[in-house]
């Protein structure tokens, strides 16, 4: 018997293999850029991450397009949503540049051809290992995070007698309606206070090898409206303005960090972006309007440095996982009394494939992938295969409940759609699981390995018994 939320579900599953640039269906069967997915379930084995060349591409192109009307801005892709490394080539023969959170980002943007000019580095506590290579390799920002890590910039810019370009990160005291655990630029850990920026400015300006190029924040990640951009990025411009008169100096840049959202959900008409962030309420375009608008009252010359994460890689990939599992179920009461039934389909993915789905209780639309065009009008709840009572997917279409073809059963292949960002970073070898390989559909069509799966030979390497 229908109800309003599978008609709802009907219409979005219609839409995905008619109108959506990304998939269609075959015999059937669902194709993502034209390649069956059930195929590279069974082909590199399951689960498995299956990323499209062409939606990178796309995806940072509209972000290029954005921001047109200020032809001075540079962009650093944040390699913590995604570093596998044959993503990072990707980005960097498309030109963009890279964004790094850790010494190993780093490197791994050097190994895979970074130069030193195409790489910003952030994060909230580099240690001193950290900054000697960063400063050895010439990188285009540092992030000043503290006055603690400016002094430790001075000491090896000294002793290696080589410039450190700095931003100084400040908190612009600016709330977002997005997750809790992605504010940050208010009441947050990173960054120093607006207020101390002109005393980390002076004391740059003393330092014979650190050059500040300007002052740097990050509003938050996933927010739904452009209102907090505008307001944080007037606060950066008013401050870098006083700054420059102040101390009779000029500024090259602002970094205005990332946070453009992306949609997990796409029912937009039933959907309320500022209460729910599995919505994108704005797009690239709105993000760049918000920035550019306020940049250009301080000058159409200032260079616009922007570190997008989420928006390129989300939905560029899809995480395919097998049923290997089912059971029927009795809820009961305290008293005895039966509550309902529970179809269980149990998958070969857990929490530790998709921490986001349990850590940040994250919303995917998942999918028969095997029976893409048979009504999907059949609630199950849908479990991981973790010794763990939480392990299953609890941010269901209705409730903790999804809808799937009522004949769903043993080896079809469920999807999970927009599962490209910060998902194959935060896998867990929970349960010695292995973390998963990643499949990339380049620009031809033809699907290759680019990361393997863990191996037990792998695993147990690290022990030492």
């Amino acid at each position: 018997m229908s109800d309003k939320t599978t008609e709802i579900f009907e219409h979005l599953r219609y839409n995905l293999i008619t109108k959506d640039r990304r998939f269609s269906e075959v015999n059937g069967k669902l194709c993502f850029e034209g390649v069956n997915v059930e195929e590279l379930a069974k082909k590199y084995g399951s689960p498995v991450y299956v990323y499209s060349e062409k939606e990178l591409l796309r995806n940072l192109a509209e972000i290029e397009e954005a921001f047109k009307g200020h032809k001075n801005t540079k962009i650093f892709y944040a390699s913590k949503a995604c570093s596998v490394m044959a993503i990072l080539r990707i980005l960097k023969d498309a030109g963009c540049g890279i964004e790094t959170n850790s010494l190993n980002e780093i490197k791994k943007a050097v190994e895979i051809g970074f130069k030193g000019e195409d790489i910003v580095f952030n994060g909230v506590m580099k240690t001193r290992e950290d900054l000697e290579y960063a400063i050895a390799h010439d990188l285009y920002l540092i992030n000043v995070d503290s006055l603690y890590e400016l002094d430790m910039i001075d000491e090896i810019s000294r002793a290696q007698k080589k410039v450190a370009h700095v931003c100084v990160r400040v908190e612009p005291n600016v709330p977002s309606a997005t997750h809790p655990g992605l504010v940050t630029a208010f009441h947050a850990k990173s960054g120093i206070d607006l207020q101390q920026a002109e005393g980390a400015v002076r004391r740059i300006l003393e330092m014979p090898y650190v050059q500040v190029r300007g002052l740097h924040m990050h509003v938050g990640d996933q927010v739904p409206e452009s209102e907090p951009f505008a307001k944080a990025t007037a606060v950066l411009v008013n401050e870098s303005i006083r700054l420059e008169k102040l101390f009779g100096i000029k500024f090259d840049l602002i970094n205005v960090g990332g946070g453009i959202p992306v949609p997990y959900k796409y029912d937009e008409e039933n959907g309320d972006p500022l209460h729910d962030n599995m919505y994108a309420g704005i797009n690239s375009k709105d993000f760049a309007d918000a920035i550019i608008g306020e940049v250009q009252k301080w000058g159409e010359d200032k260079q616009i440095c922007i570190e997008p994460g989420r928006k390129i890689p989300s939905s560029a990939a899809v995480m395919l996982s097998t049923i290997k599992c089912e059971k029927i179920k009795t809820n009961y009461d305290l008293e005895g009394n039966v509550q309902c039934h529970v179809d269980w389909k149990f998958c070969d993915a857990g929490y530790n494939v998709m921490a986001d789905a349990q850590h940040y209780a994250w919303f995917f639309y998942i999918y028969n992938a095997s029976r893409i065009a048979e009504p999907h009008d059949h609630y199950v709840k849908i479990a991981g295969p973790l010794c763990d009572g939480g392990d299953y997917y609890h941010m269901g279409v209705k409730g903790e409940e999804f809808l799937m073809p009522k004949d769903t059963t043993i080896d079809d292949v469920f999807v999970f759609l927009d599962a490209g960002a910060y998902s194959i970073e935060s896998q867990t070898v929970y349960n010695c699981r292995a973390r998963t390989a990643v499949v990339l559909i380049d620009k031809d069509g033809k699907d290759r390995l680019i990361r393997h799966a863990d191996t037990y030979e792998d695993m147990v390497s690290y022990d030492i018994y």
